[in-house]
Formats: structure tokens, sequence, C-alpha cells
């Protein structure tokens, strides 16, 4: 059988793209003096993209809200903070215990899901969030409470992590890898089931899919992605506290999913790179030139641009960045009325 136009995209390209992605930090090395803190942002990007990965299986492949990611990436933090340097457990353990335990709180908070759905969720989900917040300052003795807590560097099979150039390439094969795996749960059986219950779940539950079953299984996969998340962000930083997780991040994961593309596995990697990128370098310069002409503090600022932003994608795009880039792929490929087929 010969397969469509449109049946499926095109991979070649992925290989391709991996290479760009490693040889990266040596071009931006020779191109800038300040190349540092750009890796320390394409790190914090590289982090996010595998939480919004595992949020839009949640969120755009499953139909569930959650406004609590930021909850699961505190917990995957100091989990992971508390098991290397208190416990003394290897990184490497880490990397597979912690995802285990936020991945069980997010089955745990998966429960509300079974009877309630919509803004209704959300609000459970951000409910959750401030619960995270406080039990992190009521455990003081092991996570610092709200005076934060330092984290030690990470060593990864006996090489130590020491910058953000070495940061970088570990992030980001993680980050390929959480790409891939994710593209292969919404392509499985797995995937479909919980497409299915986003769709329908009354159609879903007429054709044998157990609804509890798969929803659990939702949050506890995406549960695992930012605790997976967590781990990364705790190392890199050297640094939490509850300040940075708050629900504004948690809101923040949301823009992404939905700018990028809600339902894409590649939307969600666009649109956290297009928003991190936005929130530390464009709208920083861009708040300086207005800054005599709009009075408004950065956060009201920052804050003002993100809406714009969603209202704008909402209603011009709701496809997002992705949904652009295939109906751009899709109009070349056939005009002017598929010029490779016109002479055959």
């Amino acid at each position: 059988m010969i397969k469509g136009r449109f049946d499926d995209e095109n991979l070649k390209w992925i290989p391709v793209l991996i290479i760009v992605v490693f040889l990266f930090p040596f071009l931006l090395k020779s191109a800038t003096f300040s190349y540092k803190y750009y890796l320390y942002i394409l790190n914090i990007a590289g982090i996010y993209i595998i939480l919004t990965v595992g949020l839009d299986i949640l969120s755009g492949f499953t139909g569930l809200m959650s406004l609590g990611h930021a909850a699961f990436l505190a917990i995957g933090a100091y989990t992971s903070a508390i098991l290397v340097d208190q416990v003394g457990l290897p990184f490497e353990l880490s990397l597979i215990i912690t995802p285990i335990i936020v991945g069980l709180f997010g089955f745990v908070i998966g429960f509300p899901a079974l009877r309630i759905e919509g803004m209704y969720l959300g609000l459970t989900t951000m409910g959750f969030g401030f619960i995270v917040k406080r039990l992190i300052i009521a455990f003081r003795e092991w996570t610092g409470g709200s005076g934060g807590l330092h984290v030690s560097k990470a060593t990864f099979f006996g090489i130590t992590i020491n910058n953000d150039w070495d940061n970088y390439f570990m992030i980001y094969t993680f980050a390929i890898l959480a790409i891939i795996i994710a593209r292969r749960i919404v392509k499985s059986k797995l995937g479909r089931a919980f497409m299915a219950i986003r769709d329908s779940e009354q159609a879903a539950q007429a054709s044998g899919i157990n609804l509890a079953k798969y929803k659990m299984m939702s949050f506890f996969i995406s549960g695992m992605f930012a605790g997976f998340a967590g781990v990364l962000f705790a190392h890199t930083s050297h640094f939490i506290s509850t300040d940075h997780f708050d629900i504004l991040l948690s809101i923040l994961f949301i823009v992404m999913v939905l700018v990028g593309g809600v339902g894409s596995i590649y939307g969600a990697v666009l649109g956290t790179l297009f928003i991190v990128l936005m929130e530390n370098m464009f709208i920083p310069l861009f708040e300086d030139g207005m800054s005599q002409f709009v009075h408004l503090e950065a956060g009201d600022f920052q804050v003002f641009i993100f809406g714009l932003i969603m209202l704008i994608f909402i209603i011009f795009q709701p496809l997002g960045l992705y949904g652009m880039w295939l109906k751009t792929r899709i109009y070349w490929k056939i005009f002017p009325f598929n010029p490779r087929k016109r002479f055959t």
C-alpha cells in the first residue's frame, strides 16, 4: 500500500536536528562572550521540555486539566536533593527512584479525575500545589523550609557535572529520550486509549476502555516526566526554594503546551522553547525599551505579555506553532496543485 501525502510526517530531518542540538553550544561559544548565560537559559528550557512533554500526554492527549505540575516539579527536586545529599544515594539511582515517587503522587492526584473534569479538576490540582508548598515549609528539617535548600552537583557514572556546559549535554540527552518515549507512548495502544478518552469518555467506555485505569496511568506517566525534570532542575540550579514552584509556573507550563500546540509532542517542545526564550531574552529587552512609556512592574509586564500571547494564539492560531508548521508544509506540498504530479 502506497503511503499518502498526509498520512504521517517525514522524520528524516530528526537525526540532523539532533546533531544541530549537540553542536549548538560550540556555535554559541564562538559567537558570543556571554554564552554561559544563554547556556543556562537553554538548560532550563530543556528541563521544562521534559515536563511539558509529560503534561501534553495528560492534558493534550487525555484531556485532563492540571494546574499542579509545578508541585510535581518541586516534589522531584526536593526528593532528589534529599536522597542524594542527605540519604547518600547515587545520582543515577535518584534518576530512577524520584520519577517513580512523583509518579505515585500523580497517581494519587488522579483519583479526583475519576469523578470531576475540566476547570474543577484544574482547581483540585492547583490546591495540591498549595499543599505541597506548605509541606515543604513544614518539613524544614529536610527541605530547609522557606529558606531554601542547597543541592550538590550531579555525578553521573563517576563524571561530575561541573558547569552549565556539561549540564547542557546531559539535559538534552535526556530531553531527546523523553521526546522519543513520549512519541512511542502516544503511538501505542496506551496513547490511543488516552485519545479516545479525550475525544469522548462515553464512546471510549462503550469501546471497552477502562476510564479509571487509563486516567490514573496518564497522571502517573505525566508525574514521572515531571519528577525526572525535577531531578535535573535541582542539580542544575544547585539551590531550590518554594519561590521556584508557585502557581504561576504551573500556568506557564499550560501556556507552553497551548502555544506549541495541544496534543502534539513536538508542539510542546516548540512552545517551551518559545516561552522560555521570550521570558528570559526578548521580554527583558522589550521591557527596557517600553519602560519610559508604560509604567508597570517587571512581573506585571511579563504577565501582560503572556496573557496577550495566549489571547493571540487562541483567536488566530488555536493549533499552535506546530500547527502553523504543518499547515505551511501542506500548503507548499500541494502548491500549485501539487506540481510534482502536474506533468505525470
